[in-house]
C-alpha cells in the first residue's frame, strides 16, 4: 500500500506591514502655515475673522496632515505668463495698489520684507506678539503711504530706510503697554506730534542730512508704552 503523498509547505503568511504612524508637526511647521494665512488675510483673500479660526486650529494642530486643509485654497496665483516670480521693481510713479492691507500678529509674530506691495493704508495690529514691516524694497509710489499701527503688549519694528526720495508716509501710533519703533534715513525729513501719557513718545531722530528725501509725519497715543524714531544708515547688501 503506498504511502500518501506529502504535502509541500504550507505557504509563508508575513504579518501586514503597519502604516508609518502621521508625522508630528514641529514648532516650525505650524509658523510656515500661520505665515501662509497671515499674508491670506493681508491680501483681502480671508477675512479677519476666517484668519483667526484658522490660526487657531493652526497652533492647535498636532500632526503634520493637520496643516494641510489649512491652505489648500490659499496657493499662491501664478502670472497669466504661467509664473509666480516676483515682478521687477518699479521706479517711483504710479503703481497699482490696493486701497488697504493688514499686518496681523496676535500672540505670534509677522514679518514683511522684501519685494511686497502694502497698500496705500497698511495697518499692523500686535497683540501679544510681534510685526516687523520692512519697506526697503516695497513697492511704493509717488501716492505716498499711511500706516496705522496698534502695539497692545506687544511690539511693532517700521523700518522706512530705502523709502524713495519724494514720498510721504504718515504713521498714527497707538502703544498701550507695549513699543513701536521707526527707523529712517538720515536724510528723511520727520515730524513728530504724539502723545505721551505714563509713556513716552520720543523723537531721536535730529535733523535731515539734506531736504530732498521721503519725509514721515508721525502722531498718536503712548500710553503706558513707547514710541521712538531713530534715523540709522542703510546696511549695503552683498
Amino acid at each position: 500500500m503506498s504511502e500518501p503523498a506529502q504535502d509541500g509547505p504550507e505557504p509563508e503568511h508575513r504579518p501586514a506591514v503597519p502604516a508609518p504612524p502621521p508625522m508630528r508637526a514641529s514648532d516650525a511647521d505650524r509658523e510656515q502655515v500661520a505665515e501662509v494665512v497671515r499674508q491670506a488675510v493681508s491680501d483681502g483673500r480671508l477675512t479677519m475673522v476666517e484668519g483667526d479660526e484658522r490660526l487657531r486650529d493652526v497652533y492647535a494642530a498636532i500632526h503634520r496632515r493637520d496643516l494641510e486643509p489649512l491652505t489648500a485654497d490659499l496657493q499662491p496665483v501664478e502670472s497669466a505668463a504661467g509664473s509666480s516670480a516676483s515682478p521687477a521693481r518699479r521706479p517711483v510713479g504710479r503703481l497699482d495698489r490696493p486701497p488697504s492691507t493688514t499686518s496681523v500678529a496676535v500672540l505670534s509674530g509677522v514679518t514683511k520684507r522684501g519685494d511686497w506691495t502694502p497698500g496705500h493704508t497698511h495697518r499692523v495690529i500686535a497683540f501679544w506678539g510681534g510685526a516687523e514691516l520692512y519697506f526697503r524694497d516695497a513697492r511704493l509710489d509717488e501716492a505716498g503711504l499711511s500706516i496705522g499701527a496698534i502695539a497692545i503688549m506687544g511690539g511693532v519694528t517700521i523700518d522706512l530706510r530705502g523709502v524713495p526720495a519724494g514720498v510721504e508716509v504718515t504713521i498714527q501710533a497707538v502703544a498701550i503697554m507695549g513699543g513701536i519703533d521707526v527707523t529712517v534715513d538720515p536724510g528723511t525729513t520727520v515730524i513728530e506730534d504724539g502723545f505721551g501719557f505714563m509713556g513716552a513718545f520720543e523723537d531721536g531722530s535730529g535733523a535731515p542730512t539734506s531736504t530732498d528725501g521721503a519725509r514721515v509725519r508721525v502722531s498718536g497715543l503712548a500710553l503706558m508704552g513707547g514710541v521712538s524714531v531713530n534715523r540709522k544708515p542703510l546696511e549695503i547688501e552683498g
